[in-house]
Parts: C-alpha cells; sequence; structure tokens
C-alpha cells in the first residue's frame, strides 16, 4: 500500500505543507523517482517512437529529481493527488511530464534522445522531430522545495569554487553549457583523451561532495556503472 494512502493522518499533514511530512514523503519516494530518471522511457511524438535515455550526469539527474519534487510539493499538486492511487505513480507522471518540458525546450541534449522504429532499431533523432506545445503553467513551487532546490545550486556553487580554473573551466563548458567532451576540451586546451580522463575524475569527485552533504546516495545505488 501506499505511503500516503495508508496513512490518512499523514496525508492530511501533507497536503497541509508541514515540513517533516513532506521529508518523510521525499525519503520515501525519491530513491524510486531517482531510478526513472536514470533509466529513461519511451513516448511518442509527431507520430514517430522516441526513447529518453535517462540522466548520466550527478548534478543533470540531482537537478530534475529535485526540479520534480518542487512541482509535486507545490501546494496546488499535494491538493490534486487524491490520496487514493499510488503516489509513486503521480511523482513519476510529474517526473516524466518535466524531462518532456526540458526536451520542448531543448535543455537536455539530443544526445540523450534516440528514435525506436517500427522494426525496432534505433536511429538518432532529429530536432524537428519533437512537438513544441506547452501545457498549463507549472504551479508556484513550495517554500520546502524552493529551500531543497536552493541548498542543491548553493552545493553545486561551493564544488565549482574549490575547483582550480582549468578543472572549473571545463566543468562549465562541460555540465552547464552542455558542450560534447571534445568541445569542452578544447576550451581549456586538453585532448580529447585529457578531457575524458578529467571528466571522469570530476563526475566522481562530485559525486563525492554531494553524497557528502547527503545527496545523491539513490544515483549511487542505481548506476555504479556510470561512475566507475
Amino acid at each position: 500500500m501506499s505511503l500516503l494512502s495508508g496513512d490518512r493522518k499523514l496525508l492530511k499533514r501533507f497536503r497541509g505543507g508541514e515540513s517533516e511530512a513532506m521529508a518523510r514523503v521525499y525519503d520515501e519516494y525519491s530513491p524510486a523517482i531517482a531510478a526513472f530518471l536514470t533509466k529513461g522511457f519511451t513516448f511518442s511524438s509527431k507520430g514517430r517512437l522516441l526513447q529518453f535515455r535517462g540522466y548520466h550526469q550527478p548534478f543533470d539527474l540531482e537537478n530534475a529529481l529535485q526540479e520534480t519534487f518542487v512541482r509535486a510539493f507545490s501546494e496546488r499538486a499535494r491538493l490534486a493527488y487524491d490520496g487514493l492511487n499510488p503516489y509513486k505513480s503521480y511523482v513519476t507522471a510529474i517526473a516524466r511530464n518535466l524531462v518532456l518540458s526540458e526536451l520542448r525546450r531543448r535543455e537536455i541534449a539530443m544526445s540523450q534522445l534516440v528514435t525506436v522504429r517500427d522494426d525496432g532499431q534505433e536511429t538518432n533523432p532529429t530536432v524537428d522531430m519533437l512537438d513544441t506545445e506547452t501545457g498549463d503553467a507549472e504551479p508556484a513551487p513550495s517554500a520546502e522545495a524552493q529551500y531543497m532546490r536552493q541548498e542543491v545550486l548553493r552545493l553545486y556553487r561551493s564544488f565549482v569554487e574549490e575547483l582550480d580554473e582549468r578543472d572549473a573551466g571545463f566543468f562549465n563548458a562541460r555540465f552547464e553549457r552542455q558542450l560534447t567532451q571534445v568541445e569542452a576540451g578544447k576550451a581549456v586546451d586538453l585532448s580529447h583523451m585529457q578531457a575524458r580522463t578529467l571528466e571522469k575524475k570530476l563526475r566522481k569527485r562530485f559525486l563525492k561532495f554531494m553524497q557528502s552533504h547527503g545527496y545523491l546516495d539513490a544515483y549511487q545505488a542505481k548506476t555504479p556503472a556510470v561512475i566507475s
């Protein structure tokens, strides 16, 4: 039975926006949502079947995870949950809609998409395969959710400030500007081999940094091969 549907008192407190109740819900469901965002999913767009490969950069995953709960913990979303159906399915739908919204805004690299043909083969998609229609405006985030997002951003900035000039430049080019590994390496005068080695090192370092502050535990548990 779902945590919220099985505990009416907790559901009432959650709908009321109590921080302790929301923290309990987050702890219960964030690992499953992190796994969903890492694994990816298929969806239809303009008559084509597309597949989102999932987030495989620690910062991208954590940002999407937190943004999902920013939306899920807004007053509008809390009150919209009927308390009967599994809450996991409810939050998963929010996570899926978040990804699709980012795809429409081109905020997810096209390399994270593949097209699945009728014969089951995969091909690279083109930008115009994606629908550009947007849904209703997202509800305003709750104070608790805003705090969670601001805390992740603060930690991210702290991590970048600890890097030397070269590493910070590469990190910015690769993960903020979303350049390819080769392009990010060229931005700081690195060969492709050097860029690949540096990216691997920075991924591990960033993951350990976030885990030391209580984040990304689910990422480590679900995707060890990505950071090995």
